[in-house]
């Protein structure tokens, strides 16, 4: 048998070396290095710590609240009620949620919250959220804008103009984007506008008297108590032709914007949580009650 030259032998050597500690092997032989915890996520999971507290309270306030989870497909995954501010609940790692957060049960309600969270960068973490109490509204005074009484004088054909100055009526609590309704004699009035609000269809539930119309208006807002008051400017057009009649009445309610959720919301998943100023199944009032009404005087 011929002899290996040794000087062979050592460069063969070193070149085996070369490719162990370079990791030419890894995939044939194995590595010593953890497997990342990203190339098998499915079965991996991680506990987030939800914490709910009152955003407008004066000292820090936990918040009782419902919760709901959702993928990001927004498919529902679970639910649940935070205890003295907080839950947790355990989900897959490498992957984003939804969260829709409120309270609409007997006692103290929040408003609606949508908060996102992703668990691809940071497993473990907590999500702290701050809701705010649900206000109704209060109607302070609807008025003629110069001389500050509840009557406007009005002919026909006129554009004549009118102040309606509202306030969240809970103290450290929020309207949610109130809906001015406004209801006016249809064969004198044309047409209602107001300033920084959007003409809306009406909810519903409202019902219409004979010759009477509802316009309604939604300010995309929260009006918090803080806020104090705030006012709307607005103007109604006479007819061309029927003249008001003295003493007629435009009527001013406000309601806001609230959630429901659809019975099927396990399998119907995200898209089962509706926003509106009613319960779109029986068309009942959702959110907080509506204010009382306030009158503006048509003086001919």
């Amino acid at each position: 048998m011929a002899k290996m030259n040794p000087l062979v032998l050592i460069a063969g050597i070193a070149l085996l070396g070369f490719a162990f500690s370079a990791g030419m092997f890894d995939g044939i032989l194995g590595t010593d290095e953890p497997v990342s915890e990203t190339i098998f996520p499915s079965d991996k999971e991680t506990t987030i710590t939800l914490n709910t507290g009152d955003e407008l309270a004066t000292t820090a306030t936990d918040a009782t609240v419902n919760y709901y989870l959702f993928d990001s497909s927004g498919s529902y995954l679970k639910s649940g009620t935070t205890s003295s501010g907080t839950a947790s609940f355990n989900v897959p790692v490498d992957a984003s949620y939804d969260l829709i957060i409120y309270y609409d049960e007997s006692g103290t309600d929040f408003l609606p919250k949508e908060v996102s969270f992703t668990t691809l960068s940071e497993p473990t973490q907590t999500v702290n959220v701050d809701l705010r109490k649900e206000s109704t509204a209060t109607i302070s005074k609807i008025r003629d804008p110069v001389d500050l009484d509840t009557n406007v004088t009005v002919g026909t054909g006129q554009t004549v103009s009118f102040d309606l100055l509202i306030k969240a009526t809970t103290s450290n609590a929020a309207l949610n984007k109130p809906i001015i309704i406004v209801d006016v004699n249809s064969t004198a009035v044309e047409s209602v506008s107001i300033t920084g609000a959007s003409k809306i269809t009406c909810p519903d539930r409202l019902s219409e008297a004979t010759d009477r119309q509802k316009w309604c208006f939604m300010d995309s807002r929260q009006i918090i108590a803080a806020d104090g008051i705030v006012t709307y400017q607005g103007s109604l057009k006479m007819d061309d032709s029927t003249a008001a009649a003295d003493g007629s009445q435009v009527n001013f309610t406000v309601a806001d914007e609230g959630i429901y959720r659809e019975a099927n919301y396990r399998t119907a998943g995200k898209s089962a949580f509706k926003y509106g100023a009613e319960n779109p199944v029986d068309n009942s009032i959702i959110g907080a009650a509506d204010s009382s009404v306030s009158t503006l005087t048509l003086k001919v």
